[in-house]
């Protein structure tokens, strides 16, 4: 490509050529100073101009193409969606949206009509304080979380009780149990065989445990709750 092709007032897509910029590109690459039909200004190369690579200030990428669902204007949970806002690597479109707490979020056009993403994010903080909430006031006995006490044993358990943990000792495995109460933890022993230690955490489970979970029904019919 020519050094001196002069650009100057020709238009490419919405960009119209002013001049030469006093602005240098990557590599000292000569720039052009452009007017965008948008009203923006910006810059753009020689090669970028004349090879389409560049048509726009970068409007064009926010504008929405034919085939894209308006979602102007429309409300999904607490967002209403503002204006088109950029796409993603996969050409989804990306929706700039209004929050009912105030806040602006940008959204996927997908998620959106799904009902995938509802709020900017605080929906779910509401959700997460109303849970716990419920945890420490309603589901509570003595300061004892009752759902906790009944929660099921985690996946990476390696013998699959809760409170009841495998080690080796002179290579062989014992089992060593134990159970917490108010952030308390109590040993109850180790035993070689599985079984015998499985029973002593349920002995201690319905010694420790049950009178909390018995006050925790009693406390729900009381309110009704059946």
């Amino acid at each position: 490509m020519k050094k001196n092709t002069d650009l100057k007032n020709k238009t490419f897509g919405r960009l119209t050529v002013i001049g030469l910029s006093n602005k240098r590109g990557y590599c000292k690459a000569r720039l052009w100073d452009c007017q965008c039909e948008c009203g923006n200004t910006t810059t753009a190369t020689s090669t970028q101009l004349l090879k389409g690579y560049k048509k726009s200030c970068g409007c064009l990428r926010k504008k929405s193409p034919a085939n894209v669902i308006d979602l102007t204007g429309k409300k999904f949970g607490k967002l209403t969606v503002i204006e088109r806002s950029s796409k993603t690597k996969n050409y989804n479109a990306l929706w700039l949206c209004q929050c009912e707490c105030g806040n602006t979020t940008i959204a996927n056009g997908t998620s959106l009509r799904r009902g995938d993403t509802i709020s900017c994010g605080c929906l779910g903080k509401e959700q997460i304080a109303n849970a716990l909430k419920i945890l420490n006031v309603d589901k509570s006995i003595d300061g004892v979380q009752v759902p906790l006490l009944t929660k099921k044993v985690r996946s990476d358990s390696k013998t699959g009780h809760k409170g009841i943990c495998a080690r080796t000792r002179k290579g062989k495995t014992v089992y060593e149990v134990s159970i917490t109460l108010k952030g308390k933890r109590k040993y109850l022993g180790s035993f070689r065989d599985l079984n015998k230690a499985i029973e002593a955490r349920k002995e201690a489970e319905e010694t420790l445990f049950k009178p909390y979970i018995d006050a925790l029904e009693d406390k729900n019919e009381g309110k009704g709750n059946w």
